[in-house]
């Protein structure tokens, strides 16, 4: 529907303006879910995973476009570390932590080496999760107990 369409909408049919604003507050009332994933496979692996917990899910290739819309407050962010543009996932995640620092980063990557978890769990990610064929469920479980009602990360 075009905006010209919702106008016509709004001023003649009082019931879909009832339902316009019931929309809207029920988006409002879910949590925003960044997902930073430059790999469009994975962006749809992840978007099934999550879909049930919210249908305010923005999804960005690169970290400059995610730090971007940071004003829109996500709950989480779960991020790549092997990113396209100038920034990588530990770059984003410094931004994102002097813009934010209380939002709730998972960082979910393929990255891996000796000391990958701790380095990205000392500049500020929350949790670290290993891209494998199990991790997906794990990522969903993970972002759920952070978007529930009452959960710590709900409550900063």
């Amino acid at each position: 529907m075009n905006a010209l369409n919702a106008v016509f909408f709004w001023h003649h049919f009082p019931g879909f303006r009832l339902a316009l604003l019931a929309n809207i507050m029920e988006l409002s009332l879910q949590p925003v879910i960044f997902v930073v994933e430059d790999n469009l496979m994975y962006q749809s692996l992840i978007a099934k995973e999550l879909e049930s917990l919210s249908q305010n899910i923005h999804f960005y290739t690169t970290g400059e476009s995610c730090l971007d819309d940071l004003d829109l407050c996500p709950s989480v962010i779960v991020l790549d570390y092997n990113l396209d543009g100038e920034m990588n996932g530990l770059d984003t995640l410094q931004k994102v932590r002097d813009k934010n620092p209380d939002v709730y980063v998972i960082l979910f990557s393929s990255q891996k080496g000796l000391n990958t978890k701790e380095i990205l769990l000392q500049y500020g990610s929350f949790d670290f999760l290993e891209k494998n064929s199990l991790s997906l469920r794990t990522l969903r479980q993970m972002v759920c107990c952070v978007t529930s009602p009452g959960s710590k990360a709900e409550e900063n």
